[in-house]
């Protein structure tokens, strides 16, 4: 609210917003808790609607909306279900909002990153050496075999708020070194 009201009093407005939000913690079926399903939800699922929708009115006509996605929303990962549902209510989101906002010109897309080294990945692991171990089984099903970069996830992103990108909406750009594709 504060950021938006921001831009609204200098009479700026917005060509790109990135609804980066992401968060989730692994809970087997029997494990969910009505916590751990509304912490998710009210980041990832939440967090993603009410920031789009109270930047609308700052948009330009033209802009591009980039929502966070992840590989988890298709691949079904054992103890990840409440996180992978809430990523794919965020793929929802950007194929309505692409649609219901073609008459401005805004397009609005998924970025999907695959498993990237970022404190994220690392806080899903209750110790260093689970951590570690973590990165390492997930290197290891990455066909490109490593995890990736930031710097990787956000030229992707950049991509897609550049006019490069002026014939794309409604999609999803996997950046998961082929972790989904192949």
């Amino acid at each position: 609210d504060r950021l938006f009201q921001v831009v609204a009093d200098q009479g700026r407005r917005i060509d790109v917003l990135f609804a980066n939000a992401g968060g989730g913690e692994f809970a087997t079926l029997e494990n969910v808790t009505p916590k751990h399903f509304d912490d998710t939800f009210d980041t990832n699922v939440r967090g993603t609607l009410f920031t789009v929708q109270k930047a609308l009115p700052l948009l330009n006509d033209g802009a591009s909306v980039i929502l966070t996605g992840s590989t988890a929303a298709t691949t079904g990962g054992e103890a990840f279900g409440v996180y992978a549902a809430s990523k794919a209510a965020v793929r929802s989101f950007a194929r309505t909002w692409a649609n219901e906002l073609r008459g401005r010109g805004i397009r609005v897309n998924t970025l999907v990153p695959g498993p990237i080294k970022t404190p994220g990945i690392t806080g899903l692991a209750p110790d260093e050496e689970a951590a570690k171990s973590l990165r390492a089984s997930l290197a290891q099903q990455v066909p490109l075999g490593r995890m990736g970069e930031p710097a990787e996830a956000a030229a992707a992103a950049l991509f897609l708020a550049s006019d490069q990108s002026s014939f794309i909406t409604g999609t999803e750009l996997y950046v998961d070194g082929g972790l989904n594709q192949i």
